[in-house]
């Protein structure tokens, strides 16, 4: 399977269905790992992970550097080890969930991936932990930036209240120092595609700077929690809210999982088992 395949076609029949809640917009995403969708999903995720990390081209040429012992060490260096999976590695695996679900659900565009830009495995680049665009093909002017944070653990109740807080402060007025994280987000994506000579695509990307003075710059915000079918329920949610509501644009976006710890060591280990096409 292609990476550029839809996550649609892996996703079980009532996946992506909204729920009711008081005060937040929600979307469910199912992903059963079972024998008929298992090698599949594997394929497709490991791809996806593995190049949200480490650009293809450049794998290509560390193989032929180095050989395939290079490209292991690489690996090595680049992936958060199975020894730290309920830490970075989880937290970076979730990242990957919300980038696959903003492309291929929504039809957004990522042209920066934030993982690649880390200085070793557990050192983050700053900001906000997805910055998605819906770029609009005949008139560019209608675009629109999407911001998401996300926490994923096969804990139900981990991190919920810190990420609907997170998207609270981007969404309220005022909090200049959330207004400024949106700001240094979108000032990171373009001052790289700046330094990839993609000077087209930074140009449109470069007005969002202002986009927290500009509502209509803003399509959503996506809160993501990636969570362990087994334990999930929707009591997790009972009294969250946002501070400020925006249904219009604010969606809480959970995706279940079956067997989250196998399943998120299953994918890290098939994505190092890189072969060039």
């Amino acid at each position: 399977m292609s990476s550029k395949q839809s996550l649609s076609t892996l996703l079980t029949p009532n996946s992506a269905n909204h729920t009711q809640h008081p005060s937040l917009k929600c979307r469910f995403y199912n992903l059963e790992i079972n024998p008929l969708v298992n090698q599949a999903y594997l394929e497709y995720a490991s791809n996806s992970l593995r190049e949200a990390y480490v650009d293809n081209d450049y794998l290509s040429s560390v193989l032929a550097r180095e050989g395939f012992e290079g490209v292991t060490k690489l690996f090595s260096e680049r992936f958060p080890p199975a020894s730290n999976e309920f830490g970075v590695r989880s937290g970076d695996f979730g990242e990957v969930i919300a980038h696959m679900v903003l492309q291929d659900v929504f039809g957004h565009t990522i042209p920066v991936m934030k993982l690649r830009y880390k200085t070793n495995w557990e050192k983050a680049a700053f900001g906000v932990d997805v910055v998605a665009f819906h770029l609009h093909a005949s008139d560019p002017s209608q675009d629109t930036v999407v911001f998401s944070e996300v926490k994923a653990s096969k804990q139900k109740d981990y991190g919920i209240d810190k990420v609907l807080e997170e998207i609270s402060l981007l969404v309220e007025e005022g909090q200049p120092e959330s207004k400024q994280k949106m700001r240094n987000a979108v000032r990171f994506v373009s001052e790289r595609l700046f330094g990839e000579k993609q000077f087209e695509l930074e140009k449109r990307i470069y007005r969002f700077l202002d986009c927290y003075t500009n509502p209509k710059y803003v399509e959503a915000f996506f809160p993501f929690l990636v969570r362990d079918k087994a334990t999930w329920n929707n009591d997790a949610l009972s009294g969250k809210t946002l501070r400020k509501p925006e249904p219009d644009k604010v969606t809480l976006c959970v995706f279940l999982l079956d067997n989250f710890e196998d399943t998120m060591n299953a994918v890290y280990l098939k994505a190092t088992q890189w072969q060039q096409n």
